[in-house]
Formats: structure tokens, sequence, C-alpha cells
């Protein structure tokens, strides 16, 4: 299933290229990457733990949030909210809260309350399905989109914390060499809980199968949080600049990256959460055809995480995000003209991949052109634009979502048609300036895709079959 569930530039804060780096006495190593001293590897090995433990709770609540929801018979906007409201209100406090933050109490102080937030909210919508069946769906609505919320108004300074702790010459392939853990971890938990609930689908499921789910949830939320509560903190990240939200000024560059991300990831939400609303609802599919669509996606990203950090490192982000995103944008299409569930995987394939390295790069890509000391500013406001954009579009999708006139078989394949070309769109329009990089020679997105898997045989294929057609 698709992961729909994302200035004025400074010169020496661009990404360099990958280089050998010299071993001083007591540095280490680690996932084969060269990382710094000791207290730096612990850090990284700290953060990489909390990652696994936060990657099986995504796994259940992404497996089952909307199947939830579709159970208790929620509306369409009310899913719509799910996703939208923490993208508003997370954005918008993302953005007050350097503000409103003691600049001597550091980031992890703000990030470790925002996860126990988290795992409240989790725990009490494991319970929200015993209300009555009036209020059921709004309650488990709202604290699920609370819970995310909590946790998304400290994004910003974790990281802008990452940021500090990994080496930007290698961040690339260090955060590759993670998520291929990440995702194995979320593969296993998705998978595990689709097995356990594949006799049931959203007409007959009953609430204590979504009560054991999110209580888990909660309770891998409650491990990743013991384990970053132990991970050190950079001293250079300890103390918060000073930040007015009403003076801040980015640089023109740094708002068109910004317009460009949130028009296109507000594109994405449109959409996003009516693939499993389509499965469950509209063609019947069981708990384990979505665990099954999500352990795919999950293997996509695996099998293409490597191939996107080496893309990064050696080409730089700006033109690995064009390419990815322009990848990104075709995902769509296979669900608007096929209800073949052996189809649908494959399109799930190739979404955990083309996400993946959308991802990937736009995660380094803030790295990259954000220097250190106003990095949480920078992201605070990336973070308001793509939030107010997306909040907007998942609304509008949950509006259509009822209204849209059917195109194909069902309405919602007439809604990704619409989140499908509007990506194209954006991405034509609004990414080009993105695919320039300060570090690297300027790269054709056609040379990353070339190194695709595959992709240089079929385009040769092509190529080929074009030329018979060619008058002699």
């Amino acid at each position: 299933m698709p992961d729909e569930t994302p200035s004025e530039l400074r010169a020496d804060s661009v990404q360099a290229p990958p280089q050998a780096t010299p071993i001083a006495t007591g540095e280490t190593h680690l996932g084969g990457i060269y990382v710094g001293p000791p207290i730096i590897r612990n850090a990284l090995l700290n953060s990489f733990r909390d990652g696994i433990a936060a990657n099986g709770m995504m796994a259940l609540n992404e497996t089952f949030a909307v199947a939830a929801a579709v159970s208790l018979r929620a509306s369409s906007m009310a899913i719509a909210m799910m996703s939208s409201m923490p993208m508003l209100v997370g954005s918008v406090g993302q953005y007050l809260l350097p503000a409103l933050a003691d600049p001597n109490r550091g980031r992890k102080r703000y990030v470790t309350q925002g996860v126990a937030g988290q795992v409240i909210g989790l725990a009490l919508a494991a319970c929200a399905g015993w209300l009555s069946p009036h209020w059921a769906p709004w309650v488990f609505v709202i604290l699920y989109a609370c819970s995310s919320i909590s946790v998304s108004l400290s994004g910003q300074y974790w990281v802008a914390w990452m940021g500090d702790l990994m080496p930007g010459s290698a961040r690339g392939r260090h955060f590759a060499w993670r998520s291929r853990y990440f995702s194995l971890m979320y593969l296993s938990c998705s998978l595990t809980a689709g097995m356990i609930s594949r006799r049931f689908d959203s007409h007959h499921a009953p609430w204590i199968l979504f009560f054991c789910v999110f209580a888990t949830s909660a309770l891998l939320r409650s491990v990743s949080f013991s384990f970053l509560v132990r991970q050190h903190e950079p001293v250079s990240g300890a103390a918060l600049e000073a930040f007015s939200p009403l003076r801040f000024r980015p640089g023109r560059e740094f708002l068109q990256y910004c317009l460009a991300t949130g028009l296109f990831q507000g594109a994405a939400s449109m959409s996003g959460p009516f693939f499993a609303v389509w499965y469950l609802r509209d063609l019947h599919f069981n708990y384990l055809f979505i665990a099954i669509s999500l352990s795919l996606t999950v293997l996509g990203s695996i099998a293409s995480s490597g191939f996107w950090g080496r893309m990064a490192d050696h080409h730089g982000t700006g033109p690995v995000l064009f390419a990815s995103a322009m990848l990104v944008a075709f995902i769509p299409f296979p669900y608007v003209f096929s209800e073949n569930r052996y189809v649908l995987w494959a399109a799930c394939v190739f979404s955990g991949a083309s996400w993946g390295g959308y991802n990937l790069s736009n995660f380094n890509h803030m790295l990259t052109v954000t220097d250190q000391r106003h990095r949480s500013h920078y992201l605070a406001f990336s973070t308001l634009i793509i939030g107010l954009l997306g909040c907007g579009s998942s609304m509008l999708g949950g509006f259509l979502a009822t209204r849209i006139p059917v195109i194909m078989g069902w309405r919602l394949q007439s809604l990704f048609l619409v989140s499908g070309l509007m990506r194209i769109a954006f991405v034509l329009i609004l990414f080009r300036g993105i695919r320039r990089s300060k570090a690297h020679a300027p790269a054709n997105p056609l040379v990353i895709y070339m190194e695709l898997p595959g992709f240089r045989t079929g385009a040769q294929l092509i190529r080929t079959v074009f030329r018979g057609f060619r008058p002699g």
C-alpha cells in the first residue's frame, strides 16, 4: 500500500562527496561507516534501538489505524482528519514551539516529552471502541490524531539532533543502513499481525482485536522512549537559539523548496488515507491483504535503500529528490486501472522503492541546505508549509471521496487519478530548481534512472521496438 501517509543556501553546509576519513585513536564505526568517537557511536546505537521499537509501533498503527476507523463506520471526512489533524496542528506547533521553548533545556527534553504523549494517546485510543457507536469513531480518530500530534510537535528537534550526531559526508549511507533494519522490523510486525487477524475484515472484526493492536503499539513506543532517554545529546545541540516566528525570514530559494515539497506531498495526502479504505470497504479484502501490501511496500524500500543512499552520496540530494519524486508521481496509476490483487501488490513494491528514495533524499536535503545553528528554525518553517498544504489537500480528498465523478469502477479510483496527475504537474513545474546541487556536477535524472535495476534493459528494449517501426 502506498506510503501516503516528508532558502538561502550556505555553500559551506552543502553535503560533500564521501571521502575517506582517517581513524584516530578511540574513533569507531557503525554498520561499516565511520561515525566518530565512542560516545557518538553509543548515541547512534541508542537511536537505532529507539528506531527499531518505533518502527514496530508504526507497522501496527499503519496496518490497523484506518481499518479500526472503517470498522467503527467512520466517515470519509473523519478518516481524512486522521492524517490532516496531525499535519495541521503538528506543523503549526512545531513552528511556534521554538519561541516558547526554554533555550537552556536542549532538544532531548522536548523529544522525549512528545514520545511520552504518544504512548498515552495510543493507550487511550485502544479503549475508544467500547464507547457508544455514536461517539466511538470520532473519539478514536481524535485520540489517534493527538498521539501523532504529540510526537510531531518536536519533530524538528529530533531531526536537528540527528543532524548533529551524524557526519554529513556519510549521512546518506548511515540512514540507508538504518532503514534496512527498521524496515525488517516493520515487515515482521505487520506480517505477524496480519496473519493473526487474517480471518477478519472491516465488517466483522471485534474491538478486542484493535485493543490488543494499539496496546501493543503503546508498549513498543514505551520501549522506544526508554532508549531515547539514554541517548547522548551533543553539546552543540544542547542550547536552543531564541526564535521569533514573526521575524523569521527564510530566503527565496528555501521558500521555493518548501512550496514544491509541500504541494507535492499535499497531492499525495489527498489520496493517501483512502487506499486502505478502498481495499477494505469497496474491494472487501481482509486485514492479511493490508498487511501483505504494507510488507511489500517495505520490501521495496529495503531493496532500494542502498541504491538511493549511494545515489545521494554520489550525485547530491537535489537530483535524487527530483528523480525519486517523479517515480512517486506515478504510484497511483496502477490503482486506477486494475483491481487485481497481484497487480496491486506489484504496485506496492514500486511504491516502497519510490517513497524510500524520496523520503531519504528529502530528509538529507533538509540537513544539507540548513546550517547547524539555525537548522531547527528552517525545519520548523518547512514543516509548517508542508503541514498547511498537506492538511488542506487531505481534507479536500475527504470531500471529493464521496463527490468526485466515477471514472473507472470506483469513485476512489477517480481520486487516485487526480492525485497522480497533480503530482506529475508539481514535479515538472516546481522541482526543476531542486535538481541543482552546489557540491556536485549537475546530474540528469536519466543518469540516475539508468542505474535502477532493469531500467536500462527496458529502455533499450523500447528503443529497439520503436526502431523497428521506423521507415527504411
